[in-house]
C-alpha cells in the first residue's frame, strides 16, 4: 500500500474532526458569556481541544470558525472587525498548540489565554478605550473556561488513550 493511499483515511479523520469540533463551537456559540460585545460565548473550548489533540493547523481552524460563529449569534456586534478577531483566534489556536508541544499542555493554554484576553484591544476602534477594563476579565475569564474545560477533555482522552 503506497503512501497516499495510507493517508487517506488519516486525512478523512481529521477532516471529520475539524468539522465536528467545528459544529461542537456553533453549540458553544449559543452559550454566550454577559458582556458588552455580545460575541463573547463557550465557543473556543473546541478550538483550544483541537490545538491539543490535533495540533496548530486544526486548532487554528477551529477558533477561527469557533469566532465567526459567536459573532453570527451575537449579530456581529463589532462589524469588520470580527474578521481581525477571527485571525486573533487561529493565532490562538495555533500558538496554542505550539506553546504545548515544547512546554506542555499548561504552558500552551495559559499562553492561548492570554493572547485571546490581549485582542481586547481588537474592540477600540469600534467602543472606544474604555471598553478595556470592563471587557478584558469578561475575555479572561471566559478564556480561562473555555481552556479549563479543553485541558481536562484532553487529559481525559489521553489518560483513556494510553490506558
Amino acid at each position: 500500500m503506497s503512501q497516499e493511499e495510507t493517508s487517506k483515511p488519516q486525512k478523512a479523520r481529521l477532516i471529520s474532526e475539524i468539522v465536528l469540533f467545528s459544529a461542537l463551537s456553533g453549540i458553544g456559540a449559543m452559550i454566550p458569556v454577559p458582556s458588552p460585545v455580545g460575541s463573547v460565548a463557550l465557543d473556543s473550548f473546541p478550538g483550544y481541544f483541537m490545538a491539543l489533540w490535533r495540533g496548530a493547523a486544526s486548532g487554528a481552524l477551529v477558533s477561527a470558525v469557533g469566532h465567526l460563529l459567536s459573532s453570527l449569534r451575537a449579530g456581529f456586534p463589532l462589524g469588520y472587525l470580527h474578521i481581525p478577531v477571527a485571525l486573533l483566534m487561529a493565532l490562538v489556536g495555533a500558538v496554542t498548540a505550539l506553546v504545548k508541544r515544547k512546554f506542555g499542555v499548561v504552558a500552551g493554554l495559559a499562553t492561548g489565554v492570554t493572547i485571546n484576553t490581549a485582542g481586547v484591544v481588537l474592540a477600540i476602534p469600534t467602543m472606544g478605550w474604555g471598553i478595556i477594563p470592563i471587557l478584558t476579565p469578561i475575555l479572561f475569564a471566559a478564556s480561562l473556561i473555555n481552556a479549563a474545560a479543553a485541558g481536562i477533555a484532553y487529559g481525559a482522552i489521553n489518560k483513556v488513550i494510553k490506558g
